[in-house]
């Protein structure tokens, strides 16, 4: 059915743009209040073309909206419940609490199996 092909296009695209850490992390930024460009600068401790340039990617997709007061641009989520569910998505990478148990073991039992070896004597290791 085409209305299925559309709508996983128009998705895929939106989580195209998604998909860079800076517009994330600019995305959630924006959900506490409107910010400039050096205010995000700030935050994220990056430069302000690298911030100015992925604003520019959030416009063109419609994700962020400026608004001029004066000499300052401040920006701002278009829709707001975006950055609540981005932060919804975290459930999906955060480990299984069984999974990190047994990579727990795991390593802990890589530590007293190799711990317990001692290391070879370097003038030995030389020698041979």
């Amino acid at each position: 059915m085409p209305y299925r092909a559309v709508v996983s296009a128009e998705l895929a695209k939106l989580f195209g743009v998604l998909s860079h850490p800076m517009r994330i992390r600019i995305i959630e930024e924006l959900k506490k209040e409107d910010l400039t460009v050096g205010a995000l600068k700030d935050i994220l401790g990056a430069t302000p073309s690298a911030v100015s340039q992925q604003l520019a990617v959030l416009r063109s997709h419609h994700l962020v909206v400026e608004m001029r007061q004066g000499r300052n641009v401040f920006y701002h989520l278009r829709r707001p419940e975006l950055a609540q569910w981005i932060m919804e998505g975290v459930n999906f990478i955060s480990p299984d609490p069984s999974e990190v148990e047994q990579m727990m073991s795991a390593i802990q039992s890589a530590k007293s199996v190799w711990g317990a070896e001692k290391p070879l004597d370097k003038r030995k290791k030389r020698g041979a």
